[in-house]
């Protein structure tokens, strides 16, 4: 047996080259990571390609895992030291216990190569910019409201859990985390006037994370959170405690393996674990790695997730969810239905865990504080996870240790005390953005206890006293009709084919809805108090009371804009330092009714005494009505050349001659207070076999009755089919627009309708 001479510390001696042409200072740090935390042994500022670091610990007492690293002096984070020193590229070294104790305690340059410092200095420059924007959902009219000034923090974490996929028959997976965490923050930054923030995150944080994704590539994807429409893909009912809407639904069948499969399970089961008490420590790893060859052999990995789940969706809902229209509304390109939304919001009770045989079983060998983490497993909240992805073994029991992810926590003084509040933090896993490249379109939606400040266009000093406009849209007759319509947002479209073919567009009759901002000048200097007042289709006056936030900039800070009990708002000054400029109300136009206002604003002194003359009244049209009905009247079908057949509108099924062609025709009815347009279309197994849409002809062309034929193709495969219709409102928000000319078509509510149809060959 070897003898080692005590030593009373240690000392390590090598040599780097770059040190004298950094940019930067950089240090030598040593340091061990045992799973738990990053704990730095000993570090030295570099002034020359010379390394000198002493540690006062005995060599016997070396840790096995230590490493040393040339890393930045300002770079203070354990985790962020750990990340660099993963790198490619970094300037790391391991240190051997045996080396040590063999040099008694002292390694020279010999011992100890690092990779010249240019090479971890042009890691350093390399950045991820991640850009994004936090507002809060309005509940009733969807509108997202930023959140100014508010604080984001981005955190480097590393997570210890337990996957715990039961068998047999569970299509999902719970996972059980357990502490110690590693969580540093790597990256803070404001949100500017809009919500908006960018910051910088280094790339060996981002690399980290890549390779393990790269690793576990589909067990990620099992850990992201499924939609109701993958969960029903999968033939799993999604939670009804959230969508009760689908209390109806039956149990659906556990989903199948798609073929080709192994003949024998690729599972691990709890039997085979406690069989495989031998002197063999790497006996689970011998059968897991055998089936996965296994599993290989039979299976192309490559092979896309297309290819593993076809024909399931209409299988076993067709009959049952899809009676449900309003879980396809809204079906649009910049919306999404319940069908998009986590299946599993909440978590889901697992069944009973397995005894304390089997978790000392799977932990004993990775962990020295076994009982510990068998307590925080059985006391720990369990997260449900649907599995999505087949092709990867997925073992009954898996322990991951130093699972890392980057995410996001928001906080803003919400209560004005100076101490901020959590408007925002993420769980494990829940990272929303795309980490192979940079990214400007995060979206954080903030928690309901967020401040939220509506956005504006840049400051314009006022030239006149009064009400100017609403939202971006200036009042000028060249926007505006007599009646406070908008003339140039979603004009009706003519059809005149004498002389020539061509399309007129005549003034438009277009409404606002949803929140609206009346913007105006109440002389600032000269006004101390204002009020607006409002009469709803000609009936009696009453001023507004409305309260909003509005954002400080010079403070930073929301500041809550309200009457007092006589119904007077302050006039804020300087106007250039409360965003949105020149806000006089949020009126949140959904709290009233339909109609037509006439709308104007009187200003006071300081003892809220009237001041200057009668200032001017503006009229303005609301209409936040979803158009109705939408419905489907009646189906016919035939095929090619034949009679035509009705068919019921509930639950039709078509049997149709294989190899012929269908025709199916739909008559339909959509109307609405102020119609826009109405689109219909016809998908399904075989994608989109077509669609047809109609565009208002004029300003009181608001009520259609109309009959659409598509024709089916013999080679459309069999299945579920939906007819999908929507009606559109003109009425508008006031946002957007053309340069200034506000001579454009957008979309802000609408309501559609869906009809189901099974096409099966005879």
């Amino acid at each position: 047996m070897a003898r080692y001479k005590r030593t009373t510390g240690v000392k390590i001696a090598a040599k780097v080259e770059g040190v004298k042409n950094s940019p930067v200072p950089l240090k030598a740090v040593v340091f061990t990571d045992d799973g738990n935390e990053v704990k730095i042994l000993a570090e030295k500022k570099l002034t020359t390609d010379k390394v000198d670091v002493s540690l006062n610990l005995d060599a016997s007492k070396m840790p096995e895992n230590s490493k040393i690293a040339i890393v930045p002096d300002e770079m203070k984070q354990g985790t962020q030291i750990l990340r660099l020193a993963s790198s490619e590229n970094a300037s790391v070294a391991s240190i051997s216990k045996e080396t040590v104790l063999s040099r008694n305690g002292i390694l020279k340059e010999d011992d100890i190569v690092l990779k010249p410092v240019d090479r971890v200095l042009g890691l350093l420059q390399l950045k991820h910019k991640v850009c994004g924007r936090v507002f809060k959902t309005d509940p009733t009219t969807g509108e997202q409201c930023p959140v100014p000034g508010a604080t984001v923090h981005v955190y480097d974490v590393d997570l210890n859990f337990f996957w715990w996929y039961p068998y047999p028959g569970h299509p999902w997976g719970w996972i059980y985390p357990f502490f110690p965490h590693r969580r540093e923050e790597i990256a803070t930054v404001k949100t500017d006037e809009c919500g908006y923030f960018c910051v910088n995150i280094p790339y060996f944080d981002i690399d980290a994370v890549l390779r393990w994704r790269l690793r576990y590539r589909c067990l990620w994807e099992i850990l992201r959170r499924p939609s109701v429409i993958e969960a029903i893909d999968l033939g799993v009912k999604p939670d009804i405690r959230y969508y009760p809407e689908l209390e109806k639904l039956p149990e659906m069948r556990v989903k199948p393996r798609p073929e080709p499969w192994p003949p024998n399970e690729p599972v691990i089961k709890e039997t085979e674990y406690r069989n495989l008490k031998s002197t063999n420590e790497n006996a689970i790893e011998t059968i897991y790695a055998e089936i996965k060859k296994e599993l290989s052999s039979h299976i192309n990995l490559s092979s896309t997730k297309s290819d593993f789940f076809t024909k399931s969706r209409f299988e076993a809902v067709r009959e049952n969810l899809f009676r449900k229209n309003s879980l396809f509304e809204p079906v649009s390109q910049d919306k999404s239905s319940v069908l998009d939304k986590p299946a599993f919001p909440g978590s889901i009770t697992p069944p009973s865990l397995p005894d304390d045989d089997l978790l000392i079983e799977m932990l004993g060998k990775n962990k020295k504080d076994v009982a510990s983490t068998m307590a925080q497993i059985r006391i720990s909240k369990p997260m449900v996870r649907l599995l999505r992805c087949w092709p990867e073994i997925v073992p009954e029991w898996n322990l991951f240790l130093d699972v890392p992810d980057i995410v996001f926590k928001v906080e803003q003084d919400i209560d004005g005390d100076g101490v901020l509040e959590t408007i925002y933090d993420e769980g494990y896993f829940d990272v929303n953005w795309n980490l192979s490249e940079s990214t400007t379109d995060v979206q954080i939606e903030a928690w309901p206890n967020a401040i939220c400040v509506p956005c504006g266009q840049s400051y314009q000093p006022c030239t006149k006293a009064g009400i100017v406009g609403f939202n971006d849209i200036a009042i000028d007759p060249m926007y505006f009709d007599s009646e406070g319509y908008v003339k140039g947002v979603n004009r009706p479209k003519q059809f005149i084919a004498f002389p020539l073919p061509h399309i007129v567009r005549p003034d438009a009759e277009t409404p606002l809805c949803k929140t609206i901002r009346i913007v105006g000048c109440p002389e600032y200097g000269t006004a101390s108090y204002y009020k607006v007042f409002y009469k709803y289709e000609g009936g009696t006056e009453t001023h507004f009371t409305e309260s909003w936030y509005v954002y400080n900039i010079s403070a930073g800070a929301s500041h809550h804009v309200k009457p007092d009990s006589n119904g007077f708002y302050e006039v804020l000054t300087p106007p250039n330092d409360y965003f949105p400029y020149h806000t006089l109300i949020n009126w949140r136009t959904h709290r009233y009714p339909d109609g037509k206002y006439e709308i104007r604003m009187e200003l006071y002194d300081a003892a809220h005494n009237p001041i200057a003359a009668a200032l001017d009244t503006v009229k303005v049209v609301i209409d936040n009505s979803k158009p109705s009905p939408v419905d489907f009247l009646k189906l016919e079908y035939r095929e090619a050349g034949g009679a035509w057949e009705e068919a019921p509108l509930h639950c039709p099924i078509i049997k149709r001659t294989a190899g012929s062609d269908i025709e199916l025709k739909v008559q339909y009815n959509v109307a609405a207070s102020h119609l826009r347009d109405i689109g219909i279309s016809f998908t399904g197994c075989s994608g989109s076999v077509g669609s047809d849409s109609y565009w208002h002809q004029a300003v009181d062309d608001n009520n259609k009755v109309l009959d659409w034929t598509v024709t089916v193709p013999s080679t459309v495969d069999e299945g579920g089919y939906r007819f999908y219709l929507e009606g559109r409102s003109r009425a508008f928000n006031a946002t957007g627009g053309l340069a200034s000319n506000w001579e454009f078509d957008t979309l802000s509510i609408w309501r559609g309708n869906s009809l189901h149809v099974v096409i099966l060959d005879k």
